[in-house]
C-alpha cells in the first residue's frame, strides 16, 4: 500500500470581505435566536429540578415560588451573556475576524459594544 499523504485544497474563489451578505439585521436575528435557545432550554432544566426537589422534600406552593425566583437570576444572567457573546461573535465573524476566548463576565461584551 500507498503512504497515505494529506492533501491540502485551497477554493478556487476566497470571497472578499464586502462580498458576504451579513447584516446587523443577520446578527440580531441569530443572537436573539441562540438567547431564546438558551433561555428555554436552561429554564426549563433549572425548573424541572426545582420541581423535583421540591416533591422530593414535599414541599408546599410558597417554597416552590421561592426556588423557582432564586433560580431564575443564574439563568436570566446566562442568557444575558449569551446575548452579548452572540452579538459580539456574529459582527466578529461578519468582518471576517477569528473567534477569541470567552469572557465569563455578564456584562462584558455589552461595555465593550458601548
Amino acid at each position: 500500500m500507498a503512504d497515505m499523504e494529506q492533501e491540502l485544497r485551497r477554493p478556487e474563489y476566497v470571497p472578499r470581505k464586502h462580498d458576504r451578505a451579513v447584516s446587523s439585521m443577520n446578527c440580531a436575528m441569530a443572537a436573539i435566536g441562540l438567547t431564546l435557545m438558551t433561555l428555554c432550554l436552561v429554564g426549563s432544566a433549572a425548573l424541572t429540578a426545582v420541581w423535583a426537589i421540591g416533591i422530593l422534600i414535599g414541599a408546599n406552593q410558597t417554597v416552590f415560588l421561592i426556588l423557582s425566583a432564586l433560580v431564575a437570576i443564574p439563568v436570566l444572567g446566562l442568557s444575558i451573556w449569551t446575548a452579548g457573546r452572540a452579538w459580539y461573535l456574529e459582527r466578529k465573524l461578519s468582518q471576517g475576524a477569528d473567534v477569541d476566548k470567552p469572557v465569563f463576565d455578564v456584562f462584558h461584551y455589552f461595555r465593550k459594544a458601548l
